[in-house]
């Protein structure tokens, strides 16, 4: 059996060091009579035990090349480290964004609005109902230059479901346009509510305007909303 380069190459050491087995030997024998590359790297192994320091010599590229692989190596494993934090970073930060973050308005056509009618401290009062499965924990409110005063209800890209019946979906909600007023006259642009929506800026459903007369809250509304 002839044996291949590489493999002589890995037996030379046991070769010259007698210590591999007769079979082997021979057959490195056999290979060497017609592989003068092998043959020569059997003298050079041979000149350098004989010279040691020499040999340390020549060494030292092969060290260095050794070195510089092992660093190469250490950054690589940092690098990859690294990229992987921040791919489970952003895959994290997707998630939360996705289910957490209320950035989409809820459309007007699920939005149901009833009971529209004046509290006694002049607060307007209405019930909204959200007539799909998803759950309803934030509400925005935009007021426009023109005095258009819109409460937004707010949900993240990906809602979850509703687990209860009860909750803000199915609530009562009261608007002060009188306090409102008072306060973007003080802290605010000095703009004066006329109008009041719920929904998306632009599209929403409208509660109250200017001139309207609203019908005056029943007085188990009133006992309803007198705490808040």
């Amino acid at each position: 059996m002839k044996l291949p380069c590489n493999v002589v190459e890995d037996l030379l050491p046991l070769y010259h060091d007698k210590i591999c087995s007769e079979e082997s030997r021979a057959l490195v024998d056999e290979h060497l009579k017609e592989c003068e590359t092998c043959k020569t790297l059997l003298s050079k192994m041979e000149d350098e035990l004989e010279h040691p320091k020499s040999y340390q010599e020549e060494s030292k590229p092969l060290k260095a090349i050794q070195s510089a692989w092992k660093k190469s190596k250490s950054k690589a494993f940092i690098k990859g480290t690294l990229i992987a934090v921040i791919i489970c970073s952003v895959l994290v930060g997707g998630y939360i964004g996705l289910t957490q973050w209320k950035i989409i308005p809820v459309p007007p056509d699920v939005l149901e609005i009833s009971e529209v009618s004046q509290l006694s401290d002049g607060r307007i009062v209405y019930h909204l109902y959200v007539n799909d499965d998803k759950n309803l924990y934030f509400v925005k409110f935009t007021t426009n230059e023109d005095g258009s005063y819109y409460m937004t209800p707010m949900r993240s890209i990906i809602e979850s479901k509703r687990k209860y019946d009860i909750g803000a979906f199915d609530h009562y909600y009261t608007v002060d346009v009188a306090e409102n007023n008072a306060y973007q006259q003080s802290s605010g642009d000095g703009i004066v509510i006329t109008s009041c929506y719920l929904g998306p800026v632009g599209d929403g459903i409208l509660i109250w305007e200017e001139g309207m007369q609203l019908p005056a809250a029943s007085k188990e509304l009133e006992q309803t909303m007198s705490g808040e």
